[in-house]
């Protein structure tokens, strides 16, 4: 399994989901907490905190998740982290 970039945050949450959760438990969590937040995809580093925020009530290896997303969000949300942008271009 190859490792996404950095500011894939879908492919991201994704694949931390799933390496922590199990292929089918993770796309089942991340499909209803993108529907449960009206999206289709995270696009964004804040979809990603969002997110996040949404998987920390659940609990478990769910919310410990949840802490890794945020903290890969603040490490590359911002312009001046690693080349990354917060904002589509």
């Amino acid at each position: 399994m190859s490792t996404p970039a950095v500011t894939d945050w879908n492919s991201v949450a994704h694949t931390k989901l799933t390496r922590v959760l199990g292929e089918t438990a993770g796309r089942r969590v991340m499909a209803e907490v993108l529907d449960h937040l009206g999206l289709d995809k995270l696009r964004s580093v804040e979809d990603l905190r969002r997110f996040a925020d949404e998987l920390r009530p659940l609990g478990g290896f769910t919310a410990a998740v949840a802490g890794l997303l945020s903290l890969h969000a603040t490490l590359y949300g911002s312009p001046s982290a690693s080349g990354g942008s917060s904002r589509p271009p």
